[in-house]
Order: structure tokens, then sequence, then C-alpha cells
């Protein structure tokens, strides 16, 4: 099995981790998630769809509202030859360390044991830290000559409330270290994903309908230290600014940290339907990136081949002579 593209799957579940619910709240979610229409008909409408699909946990609809049909076939692919290739001892480790470690039954208080003198190590410091981190971010804001007036303004506040949440939540704090990592524990043992066989053995629309199971407690991972994706969700509003064909400008208000905020997104509609254009450039950058390491591998291979070919026509030749 690749192993990156191993640590990708597991990096986005990971990434999304999920509460602890029950085996019927899970298959509920699974078929509601399978019914849930794939975007709406305006920008704005598209916009709001992804937001409430967000706040269910509902990776499926997510992804089926912000990816054209071809990309999406393309994803589903793609998942396909991941699980379809074997799985090697290596690929075993990697997952005993990652996903193993933390399900098993003592792997908080495992996990916990190592990293609380590392906390305790780093309880003096966090202050420091947290006002030297501030002021190279706000110093890297205002020297950049890529961001205008209103965008620095923007960025300005950002950070200002993210300093305030820094400076007043303790991130040293074992408890809440030990609530955060049982959130997540919980939630991956729910999916009931034990080996990578179990993983593999998921459809692409199951691995997401995993994924948003694992959501949820990411979510309330980030509750613990007072974070709440949530409410943030909840908080974001969008307005269209311009519309001229099939390219709109939105421009999307939102609260974090008790701080208003905006940012303008471009979407471009594809057979009828709206879609983030920036998403859609990163995924493009991406395949051609995908392509260009492929083709540089096969490239390497071929060449390797020519010199084992070579070494042993001249091993051959000597043998001869």
């Amino acid at each position: 099995m690749n192993r990156t593209s191993l640590a990708l799957a597991l990096a986005a579940m990971l990434s999304l981790s999920l509460t602890g619910c029950g085996e019927k709240q899970e298959a509920a979610q699974v078929q509601a998630e399978k019914a849930a229409p794939v975007a709406a008909a305006t920008a704005t409408a598209t916009f709001e769809a992804q937001v409430a699909a967000f706040e269910k946990n509902n990776l499926l609809a997510l992804l089926q509202s912000s990816l054209p049909q071809q990309q999406w076939e393309e994803a589903k692919a793609d998942w396909e030859r991941n699980r379809a290739e074997p799985i090697t001892e290596e690929d075993r480790k990697e997952w005993a360390d990652s996903w193993g470690k933390l399900t098993a039954p003592d792997g908080v208080n495992q996990i916990m044991a190592e990293v609380e003198p590392k906390l305790a190590e780093a309880k003096p410091q966090m202050a420091g830290m947290v006002a030297m981190m501030q002021g190279i971010a706000m110093m890297s804001v205002q020297n950049n000559q890529e961001l205008t007036d209103a965008q620095k303004q923007q960025a300005t506040s950002l950070l200002q409330g993210l300093s305030g949440w820094l400076n007043t939540t303790d991130f040293t704090d074992a408890a809440k270290m030990r609530a955060a990592l049982t959130a997540l524990a919980d939630g991956m043992r729910a999916t009931k994903i034990a080996t990578l066989e179990d993983l593999h053995a998921l459809s692409f629309e199951d691995l997401l309908a995993k994924g948003g199971v694992m959501l949820g407690a990411f979510k309330q991972s980030l509750d613990v230290y007072g974070l709440s994706l949530d409410q943030i969700a909840k908080s974001m509003k969008a307005e269209v600014l311009t519309e001229t064909g099939d390219t709109a400008k939105l421009k999307v208000s939102y609260s974090l940290f008790g701080t208003p905020l905006s940012y303008e997104s471009e979407m471009q509609r594809i057979d009828g339907k709206w879609y983030g254009k920036d998403l859609l450039a990163q995924i493009e950058k991406a395949t051609a990136e995908a392509e260009s390491e492929g083709d540089a591998t096969a490239e390497a291979d071929a060449t390797d081949g020519d010199s084992d070919s070579e070494t042993a026509a001249t091993g051959e030749g000597e043998g001869e002579s």
C-alpha cells in the first residue's frame, strides 16, 4: 500500500475526529448522508448548504456540494485505488503507532504519561511563547506587500482575537488534554475501524460517513479549549457582491473569538451548480503536481531499468572476454 495515500487517508479522518455516538446514531447518519442533496441553485444557497452540512457533520453532503461531478468521480477512483493496494508491515506499524495507540484500552493513559511532564515543563514558558508568536505574526502581516490595507486590518483583528483566546486558555492543563484525547479516542472506537482491513473495506461514501462521525469528536475536543467550530459556522452569513455570467463574488461575514470578520470568496457555476473557485484551482494544482510526480517516478524507474540492463550487459561482456 502506498504510505503517502495511507497517511492522507488517516490524516483526513484523524483531523476530523468524532464523538462517541452510538451505532444506531451512526447508521441513521449514514442513511441521511446518502440521501443528501448534491448542490443548491444559487451561489449563496450553495454556501449556506455547505455550512449546514458542516454543522451536521455531514461530510458526504459537504464534499458533494463542493466538487463538480468529474472531480467527485476522480476522488472516488483515487480512494478505490488506495484501498486496493496491498497492506505492508510498515503500514501496520504506522497504524499501530497512531490509530492503534490512541484507541487501545489504556491508550489515553499511556499518552498522558508521556505528555504530562512536557506540559508541566512548558507551563511557565507558555505566556512568553504566545507573546512572541503574536509579535512575529503581527509583523508578518504588516510587512506583507501582497495584502491590501483592508486585508491587513482583517488579519490584525483576527490575530488580536486569536491572541485573546490563547492568553485565556491553559493548553498545559493536563485535565483538558485528557478530556480532548478521550473525546478523540472514544470517537475513533465508535467508527468500528480497528484494523487497516476495516479501513480498506469501506466504500468512499462510507469512509465519508465515518469521517463525519469523527468530525463531531474533533469539534468536541476543541470545545474543551473553548473553541466552538459550530458557533463560528452559525455566525457565517453570505451576500452576493457581484455576479457576472458563471462567476460570482460573495462577501462572507462571521464572528471569531468575539471579533466580527469577513472575507471575499469567488464562486464558479459549472453545469448549473456553484462551486468555490479557489477550491477548484487547488484541486487542479494538486492533480497537476501528482501527475508530474508520477511522470518523474516513471522516468526514474525507466532510467534505473536501463542502468540495470547496461550493467548486466557489461558483466556478460566481461565474462565472455
